[in-house]
This record gives structure tokens, C-alpha cells and sequence, in this order.
């Protein structure tokens, strides 16, 4: 039997006053923020790297583990496929840290739980989304 082969990401639930999640729109697929562990880098320096990378945020108030799960989707690895285990927060943004696209291409979107959801179905399993559509 082939061992799999997993990268590992870290990803944020990222929640306004009115209780919609952020999502990040990417040429034709849309995501939660986040993004892979570079070699050597710890989760948390991960976490803020990435949100500063993709929606210009370079502190968080608070953060939570609220799961991990094997992404649907694979991607190459040289000449072969490895999948994707995402850890991911919900992450309070401070007052002073408004998100803004810092990517080329990419759009910020607020959207309630359940259109977070169903945006999401492309590249997180079931189980995740109906947990996502559920947050309140």
C-alpha cells in the first residue's frame, strides 16, 4: 500500500458584527483565509503570515481551534498528488484591523453562514459545511 502524502494549512474563520464570514474569492474557487506551513514556521506564525498575505492583517484579538479537516480537493506534488489537512480557527479580528485584498485578482466577500457554506462545498468536505452553515 502507497503512503499518502499531506501538506499541512492553517485557515480562519473570520467573523463581522453582523455575523457573516469572510470569504476570499481566487480566480475560479472560493476560500476561508489561510494558507500552507512553510518549512520551520510554527502554526500560529503561519496564521498571521498568511491573513497578512491575503487580507492585509498583521494581529488577531483571539483565535480557536475549530477543526481539522482533509480538504476535497488534491494538488500536484512534482510528478504525483498529495492532499490537503487544514487546521482551522475562528479568529476575532481587532477594531483597528479591517481586511483588505492583498492578492492580485482576489475579492473579500462578507456572506451569511449558509452562503459561506455552500460556496465552500468545492474544497471542504460535507461535514465542514453543514458545520459552517450552522454558526451563529
Amino acid at each position: 500500500m502507497t503512503e499518502q502524502l499531506f501538506q499541512i494549512g492553517i485557515k480562519a474563520i473570520i467573523r463581522n458584527d453582523e455575523n457573516q464570514i469572510l470569504l476570499l474569492k481566487n480566480k475560479d474557487y472560493w476560500d476561508i483565509p489561510g494558507g500552507r506551513i512553510d518549512q520551520g514556521e510554527d502554526i500560529e506564525t503561519t496564521l498571521l503570515r498568511e491573513l497578512n498575505e491575503e487580507i492585509g492583517v498583521n494581529h488577531i484579538a483571539q483565535k480557536q481551534l475549530w477543526d481539522v479537516v482533509k480538504s476535497v480537493k488534491q494538488l500536484p506534488y512534482g510528478n504525483m498528488m498529495t492532499s490537503l489537512m487544514l487546521i482551522v480557527y475562528c479568529v476575532q479580528l481587532p477594531a483597528d484591523q479591517i481586511p483588505h485584498s492583498c492578492e492580485p485578482g482576489a475579492m473579500l466577500h462578507w456572506v451569511s453562514s449558509e452562503e459561506a457554506a455552500n460556496r465552500l462545498k468545492n474544497k471542504y468536505p460535507d461535514s465542514f459545511c453543514q458545520a459552517v452553515a450552522h454558526l451563529s
